[in-house]
């Protein structure tokens, strides 16, 4: 086998999976559209969401952070499912390049989170966001880079974990802290200085951040800045996720 049909063997088999659990499908999309109307909707009316002005528009982009995050680290459970299953032992024992299994799990979590993003963006009429051909197309290249770095994460961590329990407590104590210090919610402007700093040390952040600048055009960072974390953070987990590949 060469190493492209690997990779998309890999690839299409993570998305078969995915066809198969509609229920977690729609309750992610589920899930964001609560946030988006309900606590849009509750904040926005306070005296905080009226100085922002649309706050619903505001939250947009950090609600399509949400779902990307969830979705993505949530795809490293494929490890634990294939381990437990006996596949994980026959690839790894296979004369197949382990980086191109990686890079097969990395591409197939992606495109799945990034079609979890793409249906929320096509919900911005809802929050009266306007979207054209250029905001689309430019919000799905952040998408996908977003989406590369945080499923090398799960399957970063997935990859040290023998059970669900041991991973589902990991990814709880992480996705909640990563969605409330990334800007999400609130302006960075307006936090404490030791909440800024993680806001700054947290890579979801400039994700939110390049996706609100493309949107609605507020930024806290210059999009290059942006770019360039997140393709820092996205090209460091999967070079993290293949080296403890080769060495398992």
């Amino acid at each position: 086998m060469s190493e492209l049909e690997v990779i998309y063997i890999v690839w299409q088999r993570e998305l078969k999976r995915y066809t198969r659990e509609r229920v977690l499908v729609l309750s992610t999309i589920f899930m964001s559209l609560l946030w988006l109307v309900i606590f849009g909707i509750g904040v926005g009316s306070m005296q905080f969401g009226r100085m922002i002005g649309n706050y619903q528009a505001f939250l947009f982009p950090g609600i399509i952070g949400m779902a990307l995050l969830v979705t993505s680290i949530r795809s490293g459970i494929s490890i634990i499912r294939d381990a437990e299953q006996g596949f994980l032992r026959v690839v790894l024992l296979a004369p197949v390049s382990r980086p191109a299994i990686v890079l097969g799990k990395a591409l197939g979590g992606s495109t799945v989170a990034l079609f979890q993003g793409v249906v929320i963006l096509l919900l911005s009429f809802i929050v009266d966001v306007s979207m054209n051909p250029a905001i689309f197309l430019y919000s799905i290249g952040i998408m996908a880079l977003m989406a590369l770095g945080l499923v090398s994460m799960g399957l970063l961590i997935a990859s040290f974990q023998k059970s669900f329990e041991g991973f589902n407590l990991i990814m709880s104590l992480l996705i909640m802290p990563m969605f409330f210090l990334s800007g999400s919610l609130f302006p960075i402007r307006i936090l404490p200085g030791w909440m800024k700093t993680l806001t700054y040390i947290n890579p979801l952040t400039y994700g939110v951040d390049a996706l609100r600048t493309v949107i609605i055009g507020t930024s806290a960072f210059p999009i290059l800045t942006d770019l360039a974390v997140l393709a820092g953070f996205s090209f460091f987990m999967l070079a993290a996720a293949f080296l403890t590949f080769e060495r398992r």
